[in-house]
């Protein structure tokens, strides 16, 4: 599994450009249609809004899968890594997995993580932690997500330069809001 862990560390940083959609919605929000699409797989599913791009998604080997999900614009930051599991993994470690990648990672600056606690994912209980560093001198937050159905495990990973908060919020609640682990 550290092996597993290791390619969603190295993929998070050599992101690519491969957009894969299954249809728009349009969804009503503060009286203003605002159009989204819909990614699902067999894993997982969710929306995003239109000014958000899958931009990498693929099987990493058998019952393992990645996508990334990025706010569009050349000086946007919000990101959104999703790795889904057709099995069950130890959720804790799996954080932790991810933290040593980060910490590990010489682009990253004054690395810092919380504990590990439990939280929620839209609905679904789940473990998570927050962490912060800086990279070309601005600051950056992200969370860690671990949680499971009865059958498979999701692991996301969420993080945005600490100045785009608010241009990120609607992305990131849309997503959140509406994932579905299956």
């Amino acid at each position: 599994m550290k092996k597993q862990l290791l390619i969603l560390s190295l993929l998070f940083f050599l992101i690519t450009i491969s957009c894969k959609e299954n249809e728009n919605n349009k969804v009503e929000i503060n009286n203003k249609e605002v159009s989204e699409k819909r990614f699902e797989n067999t894993v997982f599913s969710f929306t995003y809004p239109e000014d958000w791009n899958i931009t990498d998604g693929e099987a990493i080997e058998e019952g393992i899968f990645y996508l990334s999900v990025e706010k569009k614009g050349l000086d946007a930051s919000g990101l959104i890594t999703i790795v889904s599991y057709e099995e069950l993994i130890d959720l804790d470690e799996s954080i932790l997995m991810n933290i040593e990648q980060l910490q590990d990672n010489p682009v990253l600056n004054d690395f810092s993580f919380d504990e590990i606690v439990d939280s929620q994912y839209n609905t679904v209980s789940s473990r998570s932690s927050q962490f912060n560093f800086k990279t070309m001198g601005m600051k950056h937050e992200g969370m860690i997500y671990a949680f499971s159905s009865p059958t498979n495990s999701v692991v996301i990973l969420k993080q945005e330069a600490v100045e785009d908060r608010k241009e990120n919020a609607e992305g990131f609640d849309t997503i959140k809001n509406s994932f579905k682990i299956k």
